[in-house]
C-alpha cells in the first residue's frame, strides 16, 4: 500500500508526519505513520474503496478468482449501472453543497451583487 502516503509514493516509510497534528487531535493517529498497524487500520477505512457503493469485496485471490468464476455479465453490468447512478448522485450534492458553500461566500463579500 505505498500509495497510502506521499512519502510511501517514493519509497519511504515515515513514522510520522512532517507537520504535527494540532493539540486537539492528538487522539487520532497520525496518517503518515506506515510503522503503526493501528494507525493505518484507523485511516485505510477512509478509503475510497469503503466509502463508494456497489463494490464487490474479497479476502484472498481465492475468494477473487471465485466470485469472478461466478458472476455472470449480466450481473456485472447492474454493478455497473447501479455505481453509474451513485456517482451521478455524488456529483448532484456536491455541486449543491458548493453552490450553497459559495453564495454564501458572495453575499459577504464587498463584491456581491447589490
Amino acid at each position: 500500500m505505498n500509495e497510502r502516503t506521499w512519502d510511501g509514493v517514493h519509497g519511504g516509510r515515515p513514522s510520522k508526519s512532517a507537520i504535527a497534528a494540532h493539540e486537539s487531535q492528538s487522539n487520532i493517529p497520525d496518517p503518515n505513520n506506515e510503522r503503526d498497524k493501528a494507525a493505518i487500520q484507523y485511516w485505510i477505512k477512509f478509503a475510497d474503496f469503503y466509502q463508494l457503493p456497489h463494490i464487490t469485496y474479497f479476502v484472498s485471490v481465492g475468494d477473487l478468482v471465485e466470485k469472478l468464476s461466478k458472476i455472470t455479465l449480466t450481473e456485472l453490468k447492474q454493478i455497473s449501472d447501479r455505481m453509474k447512478e451513485a456517482n451521478a448522485l455524488a456529483l448532484e450534492v456536491l455541486l449543491e453543497k458548493w453552490r450553497r458553500i459559495l453564495t454564501v461566500i458572495a453575499k459577504a463579500s464587498i463584491n456581491a451583487p447589490h
